[in-house]
């Protein structure tokens, strides 16, 4: 099995399209694990606003492995 899913914006709308997705049982560990990193997410500034998030993983009888890329932008007007 194989999942993907790319999620960029607010924080809290990340969390909400993460939340929302389904997929297998090697997507609910990930998401688990996604879930926590964002909870933990520094939101005072400087910290930017927002969320990109990409996550991909394939899982068969002999392997398994997963990508998860978390990064910080700005959502808004440009900075000065």
């Amino acid at each position: 099995m194989s999942f993907s899913l790319h999620a960029e914006g607010l924080l809290a709308d990340v969390v909400e399209q993460v939340t929302a997705a389904e997929g297998d049982e090697q997507f609910q560990a990930v998401r688990a694990f996604v879930l926590s990193e964002l909870e933990a997410w520094p939101t005072e500034p400087p910290a930017r606003n927002g969320v990109l998030l990409e996550i991909a993983g394939h899982a068969e009888a002999i392997s398994r492995n997963v990508t998860v890329v978390m990064r910080p932008i700005h959502v808004g007007p440009p900075e000065d």
